[in-house]
């Protein structure tokens, strides 16, 4: 099994327990609908395609519209499970995770626009004394003769952040089901109403 949802970052707080502060993230994770089924014989892989939050069918495309014909009631968002079966429910939430599960968090990291060495790879810079013109400035980035090229993959001024981002043996502090809360211990990637997905996992691996 690969259980996977789609929450919104509320933001951080923090919560008492065994006598300890911990911090904690707050993701709004609403509940699923099954919007299709895929098998192996006739899609090539299985999983569920499942939408979130009810929409009216005027604020989407035609396109996207006409794929919940059948269901019969809109949705703004869609994505798939993959290797998921769920029993003949229609309907997936989140207490499908527990108090403690181990689980794989992935968003988009916060967008810093065009950044320099120093603050993009943490460089330290060249000498600041009086007289010198290069002082946070990259540096010697090659040679004319050998290599006679800039390497691929040189670290650079350029973009920072803005890029999905997935980190490892993140825990659950607490599952609020009637709310469609969850406390995640640590921070995760993004600002407030990033979209975040969250996933069980074992050992630091996806759990299948």
């Amino acid at each position: 099994m690969s259980l996977r949802m789609m929450g919104f970052k509320i933001g951080m707080t923090h919560i008492w327990k065994d006598m300890k502060m911990i911090p904690v993230t707050v993701l709004h994770v609403p509940d699923a609908m099954i919007v299709e089924r895929k098998t192996e014989e006739k899609h090539g892989y299985n999983s569920v395609k499942v939408g979130i939050m009810p929409v009216e069918e005027n604020r989407l495309t035609k396109p996207v519209a006409g794929q919940f014909k059948k269901l019969g009631q809109c949705y703004k968002h869609m994505y798939e499970i993959m290797d998921f079966s769920p029993s003949e429910t229609d309907s997936i939430n989140i207490g499908m995770f527990s108090d403690g599960d181990k689980i794989l968090v992935t968003g988009t990291s916060k967008g810093h626009g065009f950044s320099g060495v120093m603050r993009r790879y943490n460089f330290s810079g060249q000498p600041a004394s009086h007289g010198h013109m290069s002082h946070r400035r990259t540096g010697s980035i090659g040679c004319r003769l050998t290599p006679g090229r800039v390497f691929k993959g040189k670290k650079m001024p350029g973009q920072l952040g803005n890029v999905k981002v997935t980190e490892l043996g993140k825990e659950i502090v607490q599952v609020i089901p009637d709310k469609n809360l969850v406390l995640i211990k640590g921070g995760v990637p993004g600002g407030k109403n990033a979209m975040v997905f969250i996933r069980k996992t074992e050992r630091g691996k996806c759990k299948k």
